[in-house]
């Protein structure tokens, strides 16, 4: 018996079978693009989580604490932030207003006169302040430069506060004077901070080694490059919990640790900078 074919029969099987498979395709598809928007979404959770954590260790962070668990003996730390100010003229009222304005966010009565010393194109309006447990220094200086064959007065501010004991208390007083500073519309700033101490006897290039490695990672850091020099071992490290950095032979930059020895008093002496000590050692 002959049964004639359908050719409308076999297109419509065929398309159906084409269907469905675009069916499968796109359930398919649709699952792994569910899985892959899933996997990303927990990745940025992940980070997030991580960013937020890291904002509010560093809301109550201070390099002291790390310092502080090295045992070192008399401890002490100072403070040096140098602001530009952004106007080409301040008067004399202007600069001694500034001077009272960051004197008073730090609870520093300015009780005698405000010195003033000139040299050729430079002018210093001085104030300082040595108690027995601190040393305060707060200075203007204005400087003539020349610019595109105009000379243009530049004003920098300098605060300068050392602390010997009570080291925790230099990032209270920081946060005051950065305040301060804001208030006075006054942005751009470097700030360093040094922390100092010392312990009793030579320490050897391990033992060196190890604390610097151990500061590293209480601050949560990555060492950049480290090297030593005679009797001398410094480290330098990056870490995202401070936020101001300096970059030199390509890296970032935002701590420095030195240990060195004392020869003539018998004793190591220890100091942690951010971003880098600013001073012979």
């Amino acid at each position: 018996m002959y049964i004639k074919s359908n050719p409308k029969m076999g297109v419509n099987k065929l398309e159906r079978l084409s269907r469905f498979i675009d069916s499968l395709q796109r359930i398919f598809s649709l699952r792994r693009t569910k899985i892959t928007l899933y996997i990303a979404a927990v990745l940025w959770i992940a980070v997030l989580t991580q960013i937020v954590m890291n904002k509010a260790f560093f809301k109550d962070f201070e390099i002291a604490e790390a310092f502080v668990k090295t045992n070192t003996e008399d401890l002490e730390c100072s403070l040096e932030i140098v602001a530009k100010h952004n106007k080409d003229f301040l008067s004399e009222t202007d600069k001694k207003d500034i001077l009272h304005h960051i004197a008073d966010s730090i609870g520093l009565s300015i009780d005698t006169d405000i010195a003033i010393n000139r040299e050729d194109e430079r002018t210093e309006y001085v104030y300082h302040k040595p108690a027995k447990m601190a040393e305060t220094t707060l200075k203007i200086v204005s400087l003539e430069q020349e610019v595109d064959s105009k000379t243009q007065l530049k004003h920098y501010i300098i605060v300068r506060l050392n602390i010997r004991k009570s080291i925790r208390s230099i990032e209270k007083y920081r946060s005051r004077i950065e305040k301060s500073l804001d208030d006075l519309g006054i942005a751009e700033r470097q700030v360093t901070m040094i922390y100092e101490g010392m312990v009793i006897g030579r320490m050897t290039d391990e033992d060196k080694e190890n604390l610097a490695q151990l500061l590293v990672k209480e601050l949560q850091g990555e060492v950049a490059f480290d090297y030593r020099q005679g009797d001398s071992y410094t480290t330098y490290a990056y870490t995202g919990l401070i936020n101001d950095y300096i970059e030199t032979v390509g890296c970032k930059i935002n701590i420095q640790i030195a240990i060195t020895d004392d020869e003539q008093l018998g004793r190591t002496k220890i100091y942690l900078a951010s971003p880098a000590i600013n001073q012979s050692w």
